[in-house]
């Protein structure tokens, strides 16, 4: 079918457009040939997107990043409280201010 080897990394099937741009230049331009090639792949794929996604920007990154780590925060707040007190209680410093005035300590004058 093909003159020469066709390499199968030369193919990029993440969408329709992307696997027609492979295609034709796996086969060297040759229209007829890479639609051949192009209906081999396509004819078992079901859902192929159109275009590839366009992945997001350094700024979406990060702020999903610090969303992600802001909400991992708040969701997990107890469990970090109760481990800086913990750790102050091994450090022989007491237990986090809980509102509550410490027993048996004198009034300022």
């Amino acid at each position: 079918m093909f003159s020469r080897p066709i390499n199968p990394d030369m193919v990029v099937p993440t969408s329709k457009v992307a696997l027609k741009m492979s295609c034709l230049r796996a086969c060297n331009n040759d229209v007829e040939k890479a639609a051949k090639l192009y209906d081999f792949f396509v004819k078992d794929m079901q859902n192929i997107p159109d275009f590839d996604p366009v992945p997001p920007s350094m700024f979406e990154q990060a702020k999903s990043t610090i969303g992600d780590l802001f909400g991992w925060l708040d969701n997990n707040q107890d469990k970090l409280a109760g481990a800086f007190q913990l750790i102050q209680q091994f450090r022989g410093s007491g237990a986090i201010a809980t509102g509550q005035p410490p027993v048996n300590v004198p009034p300022l004058p």
